[in-house]
């Protein structure tokens, strides 16, 4: 036989993703792989929980936006604007980079994805929140 068919649940896809990098695979790519390696009993944690962060960064971007509001309501004359925009600098940074260490913290322990992926965002949307209550009712 010149040529033999032979049936397999392989898609090019697939395989084009086992050789891109994680960072550049689109979100569906992202999920058709994790379930590729799920089913074959392959570690797919890493690509489930970099899918949830790419899912969920139109959450992390309304999280940047409550970070911002507190800071929206100061007053000019109250002095000290300075130190109170560069705390909200430091703020946005430190959001960002729990946001990143949350996916390694996850892989490490174990974590659920979908968890390690949302836990900061709703950790700083809950502060934010918190910090925009306390500057409306006192100030």
């Amino acid at each position: 036989m010149p040529e033999l068919r032979w049936p397999s649940t392989l898609t090019p896809e697939v395989v084009a993703a086992a050789v891109l990098p994680q960072e550049t695979m689109t979100t569906a790519e992202l999920w058709r792989y994790s379930v590729h390696l799920s089913d074959q009993a392959q570690a797919a944690q890493s690509y489930e929980i970099l899918f949830w962060k790419k899912a969920l960064y139109p959450l992390a971007c309304l999280v940047m936006m409550a970070l911002a509001l507190p800071f929206a309501y100061l007053h000019a004359r109250a002095g000290s604007v300075s130190l109170k925009v560069f705390g909200g600098i430091m703020l946005g940074i430190g959001f960002v980079l729990l946001n990143n260490l949350a996916g390694h913290v996850g892989l490490l322990r174990n974590w659920t994805p979908w968890i390690a992926a949302s836990t900061p965002s709703l950790l700083f949307l809950m502060l934010s929140l918190g910090a925009f209550a306390w500057l409306v009712r006192y100030r």
